[in-house]
This record gives structure tokens, C-alpha cells and sequence, in this order.
């Protein structure tokens, strides 16, 4: 039987046809293999904005150290605020994710720099709040123990109390020696310094050594001590050494006599050739009459709050460590600050201005 005979130009159109399916089908085969975008890393980012929450929920605005300058929030939780929709955002690419975190990192190091800092604060070596515990909240680590006074003092024992602002718990009691002791450190033996510090004093049952209610102390007067006398005036002595030049420098503020039972803001600063004593932010007297700087032990003694040196220390022989001759606080402390500079007149009045108000 015979074939019927094929069109060429048929036969032709249909080979042309066919591969051109094939190129079709082939097309949509490499399409359908193509990779789908990889998705942008966000773990450093949502690291990130969880550390930046943080900082901004625990964030105050305000005038006092540790708060925020006014309007500071606003500007950070913007930024906050836009890291927070690329982190949400599934189609975000790598490139906002990268960008978004340098934004926020760098938003929240121009946070920081709003924040209000203490007076001085780079010469601040210790602050004692006394905030339910002797921690120093100065950055520096002077952190002290809450230490039993000696048996011939009464034994007595740093109790938590009331504050200046009535406030539960935000200072410290101190009678019969209890004290805070701070271990021994240079920073606390500069050779000029200052020390501010809110005192009330009672009398409720004291009858030992009457005449020296003991604040802060270094060795006693081999080193530096700061104490209320019997007048009720504050007073300062420091041993000043210049090379084989040795004095012992007694002052006090003169005219100023502290009530009892009262608060009061306290500070006293010295630098060779001078001595100044505050009272509630006013300078009260000034001494030009102390020529040296303030010795450096020989052998480390540990810094005291309450007491004239540690409870250790003290011995029942005449000498340098006589416990019969020791001083030590009845009544309440708090906002101990210890610096290594004589503060100028502003910055003493900076201090009481930023503490006697919450």
C-alpha cells in the first residue's frame, strides 16, 4: 500500500512547532529552579532593640544625676520605634537590617551622653547612699561592710533607718561604733580630697567620749578624721607631711554649731594651703593656714564610716590605736561622697541643690 506523500512546508511548520514547545517547557523547568532570596539575618538587631527597651523603660527625665536631660526619650524611641518595623518586616533586606542597627546603636550611645552625671564624677572615688546596703555606687568598687563597733563602744551594729526625706530604709543608724568599713585603697588616701555628707546627730544615751562624734575616718589623726566636736561645730584634722615637714592640722568651722536632731548637709574640703567647711551648701569658714598635702600612709588602714578606725584596729594599751580615745557617730548618715579634688564653692552648692529635694 502507498503512503500519501508529506507536505514539506506541513512537515516543517510542525518540527518548528515542536521545539519551540520544548524551549518553552524548558524555560519554565530552569524558572521553576531558581532559588528563593535568602532571608536577612536580624539576630544582632533584635539583640539590639531588646537592650535598647531596656535602657529607655528604665530611663527617667529630669534635673538630678542619673536622670535623663528633658526631651532625650523622644528622639530615641523614634529611632527605637523604626529598628522595631524593619525587625517585624518579613521582606526587610539585609541592607535596612544592617542599616537599622547602625541607627539604633548609634542613637542609643547619643542617649547615653543626655544622662545627668554627679558632680565630678570622674574624681568621685566612693559614694555610700546607703540605700539598705554600704554599696558604693561611685563606679569605682569602694564598697564597704557593715561591721560591729568595739565592746568597749557598746558593740553596736549599723541599723537601716528613715532618710531626711522620711523615706523607710535610706539611711543608716549608727551608735555604740557600728560602722561601715571600706577596704583600703589609694584613691582613698589622695593628698587633697573632700567629703560630702548628710548628718543627724542624737544624743539619746550617749555617754561615751561625748566630745568627738566621729563621721568619716583614715587612721584617725595620723591620716585624716572628720567629726562633729562637743560644740556641735564640724571639724577636720589632717596630718600634713612635706618632705620632713610634719603637721597636724585641727580645725573646725568656727561660728557654725549644728543642732541636734537635725538634718544637715555637710562638707569639708582640703587642699595644701587650704581647708573649707559647708553647711548646707554655704561656705561657713575658710582656713589658708595648712600648708601641706595630706600624708600617705605607710601601712594601709581601712577607710571607716561611723567609727575612727576599723573595729580590729583598736587596742586597750596608750598608743595610736587606744579605743579610750576613739570617736564614733550616734545618729544617722547617709549620701556619703568621697572625692579626690577640693570641690570649688559651685560644685558644693551643685551637690546640696541636686540632694535636697527628691
Amino acid at each position: 500500500m502507498l503512503l500519501p506523500k508529506i507536505n514539506n512546508a506541513f512537515f516543517t511548520k510542525l518540527v518548528l512547532l515542536s521545539l519551540s514547545f520544548m524551549l518553552v517547557l524548558a524555560s519554565c523547568k530552569k524558572d521553576s529552579s531558581t532559588p528563593a532570596p535568602t532571608p536577612a539575618d536580624k539576630t544582632a538587631l533584635q539583640a539590639k532593640v531588646t537592650e535598647a527597651q531596656t535602657l529607655y523603660d528604665g530611663s527617667v527625665e529630669g534635673t538630678k544625676p542619673g536622670q535623663y536631660e528633658a526631651g532625650a526619650k523622644a528622639s530615641f524611641q523614634t529611632v527605637l520605634a523604626a529598628a522595631k518595623a524593619v525587625l517585624a518586616d518579613n521582606n526587610a533586606t539585609q541592607t535596612a537590617v544592617t542599616n537599622a542597627l547602625a541607627q539604633l546603636t548609634a542613637a542609643m550611645d547619643t542617649f547615653k551622653t543626655h544622662l545627668i552625671k554627679e558632680i565630678a564624677s570622674a574624681n568621685l572615688i566612693g559614694f555610700w547612699k546607703m540605700n539598705g546596703n554600704p554599696a558604693d555606687s561611685s563606679g569605682k568598687g569602694n564598697n564597704g561592710v557593715l561591721t560591729a563597733g568595739h565592746a568597749y563602744f557598746g558593740a553596736g551594729m549599723p541599723t537601716p533607718a528613715a532618710d531626711r526625706f522620711g523615706r523607710a530604709n535610706m539611711a543608716y543608724h549608727f551608735d555604740k561604733g557600728g560602722n561601715i568599713e571600706v577596704p583600703y585603697n589609694t584613691s582613698l588616701n589622695p593628698q587633697q580630697f573632700s567629703i560630702s555628707i548628710w548628718l543627724r546627730k542624737t544624743v539619746d544615751g550617749r555617754t561615751l567620749n561625748t566630745d568627738t562624734y566621729t563621721m568619716t575616718s583614715l587612721n584617725r589623726w595620723n591620716g585624716y578624721k572628720f567629726q562633729l566636736q562637743s560644740a556641735n561645730k564640724l571639724f577636720l584634722t589632717v596630718k600634713g607631711v612635706n618632705g620632713t615637714d610634719t603637721a597636724y592640722y585641727d580645725r573646725d568651722d568656727e561660728t557654725a554649731v549644728l543642732d541636734v536632731n537635725t538634718w544637715y548637709h555637710a562638707v569639708v574640703t582640703f587642699k595644701p594651703g587650704e581647708m573649707d567647711f559647708y553647711v548646707n551648701g554655704d561656705l561657713v569658714k575658710s582656713w589658708t593656714n595648712t600648708p601641706n598635702p595630706a600624708i600617705t600612709l605607710a601601712t594601709p588602714i581601712n577607710f571607716v564610716i561611723g567609727q575612727d578606725l576599723p573595729t580590729s584596729k583598736y587596742t586597750t594599751v596608750d598608743g595610736d590605736f587606744q579605743v579610750a580615745w576613739g570617736g564614733f557617730w550616734t545618729g544617722e548618715l547617709d549620701d556619703v561622697m568621697f572625692y579626690n579634688v577640693a570641690l570649688d564653692a559651685t560644685q558644693v552648692k551643685s551637690i546640696y541643690n541636686n540632694q535636697k529635694t527628691l
